[in-house]
């Protein structure tokens, strides 16, 4: 597991004033969904607006920001110190969120379970906001991350609405094209230390926090029986379908939900394919 960090957060619930707390999460090497980069364009300019793969971004008057149609551009524009950034929306009860990077509008709309296409950011520390989507916007949380050039991230929302949290996931490529790479994240707020095992057959990922991931490991290619378990027990929690990955390609298997209540626990697998990456 990479390296701890240290990161300074700002949470703003309705009728409380904002509190400044600090947490701790650890650079998390997973995988997203198969996709392909997204990069800004100025071709694609429709009035005032730049429209990329998977993200809108608004270059006009936002939230109370005003930025100019030239600034988001060179603000986002895609070279080799950038950041390929996705958002996975991983809190349940939470409305649809809205993501803002530096102050520019990201990802918009963006529904429990749903794990956006990679956006080119600068590299960097940065800004990150998060806003309910829709004429009631309300700001939901503020974090600040540092990204390093040249590798892709995922911010996972998880939590509940009245505690959210942000879970910085750098995620890694498989090095060896007959291996396959996996990497198990929970998000589900109110289940116990996770582990992840083969059904009938050993643990894969022991003793997984909530807002944490077991190591990333390699598996030759094959189908798994998996299944979700309190740690260091047989109770199983959720049995995870068959994986779908090939060699050559990353999986991180996001654990969301709840272990007691609606909605269920449940998977969501992301994947990487090896030559997506440089």
């Amino acid at each position: 597991m990479g390296p701890e960090k240290r990161i300074n957060c700002f949470n703003t619930f309705p009728y409380v004033k904002s509190v400044f707390i600090f947490f701790s999460f650890s650079r998390l090497f997973s995988a997203v969904s198969a996709y392909q980069p997204a990069e800004y364009d100025d071709r694609k300019k429709i009035k005032g607006r730049v429209k990329m793969n998977g993200a809108e971004l608004n270059a006009r008057t936002r939230g109370g920001a005003h930025h100019s149609r030239q600034a988001a551009l060179s603000v986002f524009r895609y070279d080799t110190k950038n950041v390929m950034l996705s958002l996975l929306h991983a809190a349940p009860h939470t409305e649809d969120i809205d993501m803002a990077v530096n102050g520019m509008p990201l990802f918009k709309n963006v529904p429990y379970k749903s794990l956006t296409s990679p956006v080119s950011v600068p590299a960097g520390r940065i800004q990150i906001a998060f806003f309910t989507t829709g004429h009631d916007r309300r700001h939901l949380l503020t974090a600040y991350d540092q990204l390093t050039a040249g590798t892709n991230y995922t911010i996972a929302v998880t939590g509940t609405p009245s505690r959210l949290l942000p879970v910085g996931i750098n995620n890694r490529n498989i090095t060896d094209p007959q291996s396959i790479g996996f990497k198990f994240v929970h998000l589900s707020p109110d289940a116990p230390a996770l582990d992840l095992a083969v059904r009938n057959g050993p643990v894969l990922f022991a003793n997984v926090p909530f807002a944490k991931a077991g190591p990333y490991i390699t598996l030759p290619p094959q189908k798994l029986d998996l299944d979700i378990r309190a740690a260091g027990t047989k109770t199983v929690l959720f049995n995870v379908p068959k994986i779908g990955a090939k060699a050559g390609q990353s999986v991180t298997l996001h654990c969301l939900g709840f272990a007691n209540g609606a909605p269920s626990l449940e998977i969501k697998e992301a994947l990487l394919p090896m030559e997506s990456l440089g």
